[in-house]
This record gives C-alpha cells, structure tokens and sequence, in this order.
C-alpha cells in the first residue's frame, strides 16, 4: 500500500455498516469532536466554576519527570528517519489518567504517557508555535481504540454518555471496558501509540516498555498509589523505557484508519528504535509538578517525516491545540512551547 493514500489533507472515514451517525458528523467530523470535547465538556466545567482550568482528557496527573531520549544503536538504518536521524534530545513526561484528579486509582481508566522532546530541528506541523524546537509523543496504555475512525468518534461523543452508539457497535464496548484497566504501576505498565505514525515512506506503531523487569506490587489503598509508587521508584534509581516500532504490512492485518483492530506482534515484531532513560529524582521538588500541568501535547507536534496518520489523528490537530487554547488562557500560563527544558 502507498503511504500517499494517507498525507494528502484529511483521511476519509467510513462508519461501520449500521453505524448510527448524526447528520453534521458525517459532513464535518473533526469538528464535531473539538465542539463536544472542548465546548461540551471541558469548557462547561469551567463554566461550572472548574479552578484551575483542566485538560479535556486525562486530567489527572501522577508525576512529571525529566530524563534523555537517545536513538538506540540498533535502530535500523530505515527507520533512522526525522525524530531517528537526530537526537539525543532532554526529556520532560507526563503520567496521567483520563479521569478527574479526585477520581482513586483503584477506578479502572485509561493511563497516558507524554514525552515532550527538546532540541528538536523543525518545522513541525503543530498549528502553534510550529517553529519551536520540541517535539511530541503520546502514549496510552492500549494499542487498540474504542472506534476505527473519526466519523465513529464523532456519534460516540456526541450521544449522551455514549449508550446508542455502543448499544449498536458492542465492539467498541468491549474495548473500553478493556482500556479501563487496573494497573499496579506506571513503570511496569506497558504503552502504546494506539494509533499509526509515517515513518518516511513506511508507516509503523509504537511500544514504549521498561527496559528491565519491574518487580510488580500489589496496589495500596491511597487512592493515589500511582503517583506514589512512581515517585518511590525514582527517588530509590534511575528508569529505562524503550521505544520500539512496529512496521505496517498491509491493510489487512496491519490497518491504518481501523483503530480497533490490533497489529499482531507475530506478524509484525517489535524493533527497537530509541531509549528514554529517566535518571533518579524527586518528583515532589518545587515546581516539578505545576511545570507537568503546564505542558501542553500534540500528536502533531512533530517532523513531516514523523507526522500521525488516520482520520481520528486528523480531528486530534485541531482539539489538542485548542484545547490546551482554553486552559492555558484561564490559568494565566504561557501560551507559547518553551524553549529550553526546565
């Protein structure tokens, strides 16, 4: 398959036959998901009197950290493209939980791990401050997604608490049941791009993981045991993720715009691409913690050569940016990508 079926301007999505879908998510889906994440959701929080002003997902933060990104000697030479031609870069990351920050770790969500690289040669493709020499790349803990594509994430967010589009689509409820996981450790746990990335002329998904095995414990009863356990860790030493790609195929078994269908390892392996060593720290010190909440993540922000793909990534260029538009403006925080690494 040629990636160009997937660079030029907006990814047509087709729903699911049967798909029960509102009239203006089949004309402009990407718009209707930035007006019910941002309009519907994160800005009538803050109309309800939300102080300081939060992200529209995953807004529950347990630890920032900083730490350096080198692109791993055995990286192949055809996957040594944009991010992978350069490096090292310095390193600030974001944990966190799609769920309110009051919400106890022990209630099953989904968690996000974002790496904000610095020293990066642009221009990237972010719609804001696209010359700034940073670049992006977010993480969840499931390579699959509730829905294949935007026109579906468009009917799932627009119906009230979700139930006619999964009445119909018992997939995608089965998939979020299994996004909403319990895990004991945000070190131990495994992430993934969920969704596809151009990598030159090919297209792969990413893994990160420990680089070493992590001695898993049973979750405490704080209700905050995430961000307690990370900060015990990296107070006793230092951490190693790697970053590891996954070649496309064929549309078959390796699909670009179906993002509920998995990419098997055993058709196409994992490779090592890049480490993020994260060395011992305390996450607590002054500041650490409100530099994490002022970070702003885009899949977006990275090289032409690295960029995103799929309609679903499509809709995220705009609601990233716009969303982050909102809460940095209420909360007084810069709205421009800082220059250098705290």
């Amino acid at each position: 398959m040629m990636l160009s079926r997937f660079t030029s301007g907006r990814t047509t999505a087709t729903a699911a036959a049967g798909a029960t879908v509102p009239p203006h998510s089949r004309i402009e889906p990407v718009e209707d998901i930035r007006a019910s994440f941002i309009d519907k959701f994160q800005k009538k929080r803050i109309e309800d009197g939300e102080r300081p002003a939060e992200r529209a997902v995953f807004r529950k933060q347990h630890g920032a950290a900083k730490g350096k990104l080198v692109v791993a000697d055995t990286c192949p030479k055809q996957f040594r493209i944009g991010l992978w031609a350069a490096g090292p870069y310095d390193v600030w990351m974001r944990w966190s939980s799609d769920a309110p920050p009051d919400v106890p770790d022990q209630r099953n969500n989904t968690l996000g791990f974002a790496l904000k690289l610095f020293g990066v040669n642009g221009p990237t493709l972010a719609t804001d401050n696209p010359l700034a020499a940073t670049a992006d790349l977010i993480f969840q803990n499931s390579d699959i997604f509730f829905v294949d594509n935007a026109q579906e994430m468009a009917a799932i967010s627009s119906d009230v608490e979700s139930q006619p589009f999964t009445a119909i689509h018992k997939r995608s409820l089965l998939i979020l049941q299994e996004m909403a996981k319990q895990e004991s450790s945000l070190i131990a746990t495994h992430y993934s791009s969920t969704l596809p990335y151009a990598l030159g002329e090919t297209i792969v998904k990413y893994r990160l993981r420990a680089d070493n095995l992590i001695q898993v414990d049973t979750p405490g009863p704080s209700p905050n045991y995430l961000a307690e356990d990370l900060k015990k860790r990296l107070k006793a030493g230092a951490i190693s993720f790697l970053i590891e790609a996954q070649q496309f195929v064929d549309d078959s078994v390796t699909p670009v715009d179906r993002a509920t269908e998995r990419w098997e390892e055993a058709i196409s392996p994992f490779v090592a691409v890049a480490r993020l060593d994260i060395p011992a720290q305390d996450v607590d010190q002054a500041g650490q913690a409100a530099y994490g909440e002022g970070l702003a993540f885009s899949p977006w922000r990275t090289l032409y050569e690295n960029r995103p793909l799929g309609s679903i990534a499509d809709a995220r260029r705009i609601s990233y940016p716009a969303s982050a538009a909102v809460r940095r403006s209420l909360n007084g925080q810069s709205m421009q990508e800082p220059d250098q690494p705290r």
